[in-house]
Protein backbone atom coordinates (compact mmCIF):
# COMPACT_ATOMS: atom_id res chain seq x y z
CA UNK A 1 0.00 0.00 0.00
CA UNK A 2 2.80 2.57 0.91
CA UNK A 3 4.06 1.85 -2.51
CA UNK A 4 1.39 2.75 -4.19
CA UNK A 5 0.50 5.91 -2.32
CA UNK A 6 4.00 7.20 -3.29
CA UNK A 7 3.98 6.54 -6.88
CA UNK A 8 -0.02 8.35 -6.81
CA UNK A 9 2.09 10.99 -5.16
CA UNK A 10 4.65 11.76 -7.65
CA UNK A 11 1.89 11.53 -10.36
CA UNK A 12 -0.22 14.08 -8.57
CA UNK A 13 3.58 16.41 -8.45
CA UNK A 14 4.37 15.85 -12.03
CA UNK A 15 0.61 16.54 -13.38
CA UNK A 16 0.75 20.37 -10.77
CA UNK A 17 4.33 20.86 -11.97
CA UNK A 18 3.10 20.26 -16.02
CA UNK A 19 0.58 22.64 -15.03
CA UNK A 20 2.32 25.07 -13.63
CA UNK A 21 4.88 25.17 -16.47
CA UNK A 22 2.15 25.16 -18.84
CA UNK A 23 0.09 28.35 -17.01
CA UNK A 24 3.56 30.19 -16.78
CA UNK A 25 3.55 29.91 -20.70
CA UNK A 26 0.22 30.68 -21.43
CA UNK A 27 -0.19 33.89 -19.34
CA UNK A 28 2.96 34.43 -18.57
CA UNK A 29 4.28 37.92 -20.31
CA UNK A 30 7.74 37.23 -20.90
CA UNK A 31 10.63 39.79 -20.66
CA UNK A 32 10.67 41.64 -23.21
CA UNK A 33 12.91 42.46 -26.04
CA UNK A 34 15.48 44.67 -26.31
CA UNK A 35 15.52 46.07 -29.76
CA UNK A 36 19.61 47.44 -29.15
CA UNK A 37 20.38 43.91 -28.47
CA UNK A 38 18.63 42.81 -31.35
CA UNK A 39 19.81 45.42 -33.36
CA UNK A 40 23.89 44.49 -31.94
CA UNK A 41 23.22 41.05 -33.07
CA UNK A 42 22.73 41.99 -36.95
CA UNK A 43 26.50 44.53 -37.24
CA UNK A 44 29.60 43.11 -36.97
CA UNK A 45 32.42 43.94 -35.32
CA UNK A 46 35.32 45.67 -37.44
CA UNK A 47 38.14 44.80 -35.27
CA UNK A 48 37.17 41.17 -34.53
CA UNK A 49 35.12 40.51 -38.20
CA UNK A 50 33.74 37.25 -37.22
CA UNK A 51 31.39 38.81 -34.41
CA UNK A 52 28.42 41.13 -33.72
CA UNK A 53 28.97 44.17 -31.59
CA UNK A 54 26.82 42.60 -29.21
CA UNK A 55 29.26 39.75 -28.48
CA UNK A 56 32.93 41.62 -28.91
CA UNK A 57 34.43 43.61 -26.00
CA UNK A 58 36.63 45.56 -28.35
CA UNK A 59 36.64 49.53 -28.15
CA UNK A 60 35.00 50.10 -30.98
CA UNK A 61 32.31 47.37 -30.68
CA UNK A 62 30.89 49.70 -27.10
CA UNK A 63 31.60 52.45 -29.04
CA UNK A 64 28.78 51.11 -31.79
CA UNK A 65 26.59 49.79 -29.11
CA UNK A 66 26.72 53.09 -27.25
CA UNK A 67 25.35 54.94 -30.97
CA UNK A 68 23.11 52.32 -31.46
CA UNK A 69 21.53 52.87 -27.88
CA UNK A 70 21.66 56.81 -28.73
CA UNK A 71 19.77 56.38 -32.21
CA UNK A 72 17.21 54.31 -30.49
CA UNK A 73 16.77 57.08 -27.48
CA UNK A 74 16.52 59.94 -30.81
CA UNK A 75 13.46 57.95 -32.03
CA UNK A 76 15.03 56.35 -35.57
CA UNK A 77 13.70 52.98 -36.72
CA UNK A 78 15.94 49.98 -37.39
CA UNK A 79 16.52 50.49 -40.57
CA UNK A 80 17.66 53.83 -40.11
CA UNK A 81 19.77 52.92 -37.61
CA UNK A 82 21.18 49.68 -40.01
CA UNK A 83 21.19 52.62 -42.85
CA UNK A 84 23.49 54.49 -40.95
CA UNK A 85 26.17 52.25 -40.28
CA UNK A 86 26.30 50.78 -44.15
CA UNK A 87 26.98 54.58 -44.92
CA UNK A 88 29.76 54.68 -42.94
CA UNK A 89 31.37 50.80 -43.10
CA UNK A 90 29.22 49.41 -46.35
CA UNK A 91 27.80 46.03 -46.74
CA UNK A 92 30.12 44.55 -44.86
CA UNK A 93 28.99 46.04 -41.71
CA UNK A 94 26.00 43.57 -41.97
CA UNK A 95 26.31 39.88 -40.27
CA UNK A 96 23.35 39.32 -42.84
CA UNK A 97 24.61 41.30 -46.16
CA UNK A 98 21.50 41.84 -48.63
CA UNK A 99 21.07 39.32 -51.70
CA UNK A 100 21.86 41.97 -54.62
CA UNK A 101 24.72 43.97 -55.85
CA UNK A 102 27.89 42.94 -54.66
CA UNK A 103 26.78 40.04 -52.63
CA UNK A 104 24.30 38.60 -55.11
CA UNK A 105 27.57 35.61 -55.75
CA UNK A 106 27.62 35.01 -52.19
CA UNK A 107 23.92 34.01 -51.90
CA UNK A 108 24.43 31.86 -55.54
CA UNK A 109 27.15 30.05 -54.97
CA UNK A 110 26.11 27.79 -52.48
CA UNK A 111 23.12 27.07 -54.27
CA UNK A 112 25.30 26.58 -57.21
CA UNK A 113 27.00 23.54 -55.58
CA UNK A 114 24.19 22.42 -53.84
CA UNK A 115 22.32 21.99 -57.35
CA UNK A 116 25.64 20.32 -58.80
CA UNK A 117 25.67 17.96 -55.83
CA UNK A 118 22.04 16.98 -56.52
CA UNK A 119 22.20 16.32 -60.07
CA UNK A 120 25.54 14.08 -59.41
CA UNK A 121 23.99 12.04 -56.67
CA UNK A 122 20.29 11.85 -58.83
CA UNK A 123 22.11 10.97 -62.09
CA UNK A 124 25.17 8.50 -60.65
CA UNK A 125 25.14 5.11 -61.92
CA UNK A 126 26.16 2.43 -60.04
CA UNK A 127 27.48 -1.13 -61.39
CA UNK A 128 25.07 -4.26 -61.70
CA UNK A 129 27.26 -6.05 -58.80
CA UNK A 130 26.82 -2.74 -56.50
CA UNK A 131 22.63 -2.80 -57.35
CA UNK A 132 22.63 -6.38 -54.95
CA UNK A 133 23.43 -8.50 -57.34
CA UNK A 134 25.67 -11.52 -55.77
CA UNK A 135 28.73 -12.91 -58.33
CA UNK A 136 28.41 -16.44 -58.76
CA UNK A 137 31.54 -16.88 -56.07
CA UNK A 138 29.62 -14.81 -53.65
CA UNK A 139 26.27 -17.09 -53.89
CA UNK A 140 28.99 -20.62 -53.81
CA UNK A 141 30.24 -18.74 -50.23
CA UNK A 142 26.95 -18.00 -48.83
CA UNK A 143 25.33 -21.58 -50.16
CA UNK A 144 28.63 -23.47 -47.65
CA UNK A 145 27.76 -21.07 -44.54
CA UNK A 146 24.22 -21.45 -44.38
CA UNK A 147 24.67 -25.31 -45.49
CA UNK A 148 27.34 -25.47 -42.85
CA UNK A 149 24.83 -23.42 -40.24
CA UNK A 150 22.36 -25.76 -40.89
CA UNK A 151 24.44 -28.93 -40.47
CA UNK A 152 25.65 -27.58 -36.96
CA UNK A 153 21.80 -26.77 -36.12
CA UNK A 154 20.66 -30.15 -37.06
CA UNK A 155 23.42 -31.69 -34.80
CA UNK A 156 22.91 -29.49 -31.11
CA UNK A 157 18.81 -30.06 -31.92
CA UNK A 158 20.31 -34.16 -32.04
CA UNK A 159 21.61 -33.39 -28.53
Amino acid sequence: MPDRVRRVGVLGAIIVLLGVAVAGLVFGTGRPTDRAYELEQRLRCPVCKSVSIAESMSDTAVAMRATVSEQIEAGRSDQEIVAYFTERYGDWILLDPPAGGDTLPLWLIPLGVAAVAVVLVLTRRRPADEQGQLSDADRERVAEAVAGMRATADEEDRL
